[in-house]
């Protein structure tokens, strides 16, 4: 009840606050026309200023219709409307608008074409548009979008009419993904977006241009235009030749917790180094995923894996920076990164990093099974110390052969040590036949990975428009090295008990290349021909040695020859795929067919097997895109893992064995596509819409097998009629009441069907799940000085069984997400987070009610607030949990893993920023969910 008075209260203030802005304002109406065609004129801006000081109040876009209106003015000021478009003369008109004469109709506006002069030319410095349309570029005048002094690009952009910067730093512009960010036309340690936005000031740009990738467009040229990614090139009011950057922070707390880091940019030319080192035990990223995303542009270096949890733990190719994992982590690591342009076009790219992490983990995990009238209830509790130690290191040349040809040559190798020890207590309990077995479970693991890979592609345009040709070549090669000791007891009840005392010596070796090859010839000004050729060649090794312990010499060197075996797969993969394009105006549509010749070899070495395998197949393809709507269709085939045809069982837990299955087919799938975006930019409005699905034949699912004593053994097996569809809804409008105001609400859905099928003890039964999760966000600023946002989301799994041998399953879950920043007064921030998660239908022992509940105090100083000292609490409820519920097959499980509680910080962090004469040095603004423990 208090919850609902709360918000209550708070939606009237708020309603009454938005009232009031809205009541205090006037409007300025009208309509473009264009002199020459007499049509309408959509995307011409229509700026308001200050007619004493030609200061910017607000601006709109015309529609379709060439009408336009701009509400939230200013009363009793004398205002100058200045309406602009490329290409034409720009139209002037002053007006004053009052409480009896809250509205301006300018009438019909002819607009003349101004060939002779540039926009630039027509318009003084103090009356340059906003936003200018330029074709296919869409430009933003950075000096009408206001930003406090501290504030870096991030904070320009976010201010932008049609962009949207995610939790994660990733941007948007009218629904499409950016590609890269440019500074005056060059890329900006390696093009990696976030480089720019969190460490440029914002006071240094002049112009933001953004356009389509035509980089992508080359790599894929009947990719549908709504997936076409963007570039964004920032303009500098000055040439910046050298600049340093980076920042440094430590930081204590109470029961022993510290951080401390460093990261340093430097730019001089078309050098740029970056150089990085941090320790913590916070269960953190040393840097956050966009720190060390920026460092030189990893985007394009390599970065083929990058993993992130819900605590902001990162992990690129392999290398852990912190965070990552399960439990309580103690995280270091060291690196660089170089980028250096050469002339005749080359540039080069090299990078190196380690990491090296400790995780102490305790985990409760209770699943109930239910088969028929019997509930089976497995709880295991598991303690386990894990380290890990990374080593990587990566080039990239790229080579701009001349104004029509390029290549790119990116190798990365990766050396990876493992080890970890745990302790697995496991009790299975049945509904009707009471206590089952219970299993002591002492496992310590070492595992060595040595990785390499490297990409190879060639670009060619002809001189004939639409004539070019693409080549692209991947080599992958992976070795891992396990040795595994089980030492297990195992009791069953009433039959006694037994023991495990094993080493299980895993070696596995896979080695993988493909080239591509695809040509395109234009047959008409509408119509494109494609010829494809794709080999894909790859060589798999899993050699699978089990000793038993000797009990006089205590060495384990009794070979197993049951759970002993050695299998290896090589396979050749061929196909070729043509397929036309045709376009007309915004309608695209592409067919295609392609011929795949699969072979597989598998080789069982240990028992003098061969088994292999031939399929020919015939896979069709479209794509067809007409405004903002896209349709696709596809096929393809997907052989089974190497893990799931070697036959020897997994038996590091005797009470749940893994087995595989030789005699198992490729799967076919068919999937199909269909997604709209609209983004409104005129009101500020964008909408989103997408349905997909796949339906697989021979999709690869697991039989069950549980004996009496409780204990399961699993198979993979082939089942047809394996069903996936998904679906989404978006919808965010943006309201800009005046100058230092503005709100956006959003809501939408999330919809995954799945049907798929089950065996247990020899009972089938196809399954649907239907998992909806409904959503709605909202949020206000008012002057940068009070951010507000907040969304609540809902989700319900349910499971529907066909065979009444199984019983209907449904889980809900249900979360409320705040954030409130304060940048009053002078100097201090104030900021709070708070993360609510409920769910009632937990098991006994696992936590149902999680409030996380962060707060901080910032206060800046020293030149530019170049320096800041944090006082901030993490958990300051002390109820934060781990706590996961999730329903399969004919299961329910929670999980509750334990993380880091309540704990006090003062960090102190200093802020490099020195850019030469360009401009004065400028700390980020401070505050928000994403800098409130990532500094």
């Amino acid at each position: 009840m208090r919850n609902k008075i709360f918000m209550l209260i708070l939606s009237m203030f708020f309603t009454g606050l938005v009232s009031a802005q809205v009541n205090n304002s006037g409007t300025l109406s009208g309509k473009l026309i264009d002199s020459a065609t007499k049509q309408p004129m959509n995307l011409a801006t229509v700026s308001v200023f200050k007619a004493a000081d030609t200061v910017l109040v607000t601006y709109r876009l015309s529609i379709e219709s060439g009408e336009f209106k701009v509400s939230g003015l200013p009363l009793d000021i004398d205002l100058r409307m200045i309406v602009s478009y490329s290409g034409y003369a720009v139209t002037r008109k002053e007006f004053k608008l009052t409480k009896d004469t809250p509205l301006f109709d300018a009438g019909t506006i002819i607009m003349t074409p101004n060939h002779a002069n540039t926009l630039e030319e027509v318009l003084v410095y103090a009356e340059r548009p906003p936003v200018v349309v330029k074709k296919d570029t869409i430009e933003f005048n950075a000096a009408s979008f206001k930003t406090l002094p501290s504030a870096l690009v991030e904070d320009l952009l976010k201010k932008l009419p049609g962009v949207q910067l995610d939790a994660d730093g990733n941007i948007t512009v009218n629904g499409k993904k950016v590609n890269r960010i440019m500074v005056d036309g060059k890329d900006f340690f390696g093009g990696d977006p976030k480089m720019a936005t969190r460490n440029l000031p914002a006071n240094l740009i002049d112009k933001v241009q953004v356009s389509d990738d035509k980089d992508e467009l080359d790599l894929n040229p009947d990719k549908a235009k709504a997936d076409v990614g963007q570039v964004i090139n920032l303009k500098l009011k000055k040439a910046i030749k050298q600049g340093l950057f980076g920042k440094a922070y430590a930081g204590k707390a109470d029961a022993n917790r510290y951080e401390a880091g460093g990261i340093v940019n430097m730019f001089r030319d078309t050098l740029q180094v970056s150089v990085l080192g941090f320790s913590n035990n916070l269960n953190k990223a040393g840097f956050g995923f966009n720190d060390i995303r920026s460092l030189g542009g990893f985007d394009r270096s390599g970065i083929n894996s990058i993993s992130i949890n819900g605590n902001g733990g990162l992990n690129v190719n392999g290398i852990s920076f912190g965070g990552t994992g399960q439990g309580i982590q103690q995280s270091a690591g060291i690196g660089f990164n170089l980028n250096n342009e050469f002339k005749k076009g080359l540039t080069l790219n090299t990078q190196y990093f380690y990491g090296r992490t400790r995780n102490d983990i305790t985990e409760l995990e209770n699943r109930q099974q239910f088969l028929g009238d019997t509930i089976l209830t497995s709880r295991s509790n598991r303690s386990e110390v894990q380290y890990a130690k990374s080593h990587r290191l990566g080039f990239g040349l790229r080579w701009k052969i001349d104004t029509t040809s390029r290549m790119e040559f990116r190798p990365t190798l990766t050396v990876t040590n493992t080890n970890s020890d745990r302790l697995t207590n496991i009790t299975t309990n049945s509904s009707v036949d009471g206590p089952l077995n219970a299993s002591n479970n002492l496992q310590a693991v070492k595992g060595k990975d040595l990785g390499y890979g490297h990409t190879l592609s060639y670009f060619k345009n002809f001189k004939k428009k639409g004539r070019n040709l693409n080549l692209f070549n991947n080599i992958s090669l992976n070795t891992t090295n396990t040795d595994q000791f089980n030492n297990v007891l195992n009791t069953f009840f009433p039959t006694g008990s037994n023991t495990i005392d094993q080493l299980r010596d895993q070696e596995r070796a896979n080695f993988s290349t493909s080239t591509n090859i695809n040509y395109a010839e234009p047959l008409s000004k509408d119509l494109t021909w494609r010829l494809g050729y794709a080999m894909t060649f790859f060589e798999n090794k899993d050699a699978l040695a089990t000793y038993n312990k000797d009990a006089g010499s205590g060495k384990y060197d009794q070979l197993n020859t049951i759970l002993t075996n050695h299998l290896e797969r090589t396979s050749w993969r061929n196909n070729i795929s043509s397929g036309l394009n045709y376009r007309y105006k915004k309608l695209s549509v592409t067919a295609t067919v392609n011929f795949l010749w699969l072979d597989l070899n598998n080789r069982y070495v240990s028992i003098g097997q061969k088994l292999d395998q031939h399929f020919n197949y015939i896979i069709p393809g479209a794509n067809i895109s007409w405004k903002e709507f896209n349709l696709s269709y596809n096929a393809n085939v997907n052989p089974p893992g190497i893990s799931d045809i070697q036959p020897v069982a997994d038996n590091t837990n005797p009470l749940y064995i893994n087995k595989g299955n030789p005699d198992l087919q490729p799967a076919l799938s068919h999937g199909f596509n269909l997604n709209f975006f609209k983004n409104v930019t005129q009101k500020q409005l964008f909408i989103s819409a997408y349905l997909g699905g796949n339906i697989s034949n021979n999709g690869v699912v697991r039989s069950r097998e549980i004996a009496a004593n409780g204990v399961q053994t699993t198979m993979p097996v082939n089942a047809d009629g394996i069903h996936n569809f998904y679906t989404n809804f978006y919808f965010n409008k943006q309201y800009k009441v005046n100058q230092t105001f503005s709100f956006q609400v959003g809501t939408g859905y999330n919809l995954n069907y799945t049907r798929n099928f089950l065996i247990i003890n020899s009972k089938k039964s196809y399954v649907k799940n239907i998992d909806f999760g409904p959503f709605v966000r909202g949020g206000i600023n008012w002057n940068d000085k009070i951010e507000w946002n907040i969304s609540y989301n809902r989700g319900v799994n349910n499971a529907y069984y066909e065979s009444s041998n199984f019983r209907d399953l449904k889980v809900e879950r249900q979360n409320i997400n705040t954030d409130l920043v304060i940048r009053v007064p002078k100097k201090f921030v104030w900021e709070m987070t708070l993360d609510h998660r409920y769910n009632s239908q937990t098991a006994p022992g696992v936590q149902k009610t999680v409030a996380l509940l962060n707060a901080g105090l910032t206060y800046l100083f020293m030149k530019d607030d170049k320096a800041q000292l944090k006082f901030s609490v993490s958990d300051l409820l002390n109820q934060n949990r781990s706590v996961f519920r999730f329903s399969a097959e004919n299961y329910i499980t929670d999980r509750q893993v334990n993380i880091l509680q309540r704990y006090f910080m003062l960090t102190f962090t200093y802020n490099i920023r020195s850019f030469g004469a360009a401009g004065k040095g400028a700390g980020g603004k401070v505050g928000g969910r994403q800098s409130l423990f990532f500094f």
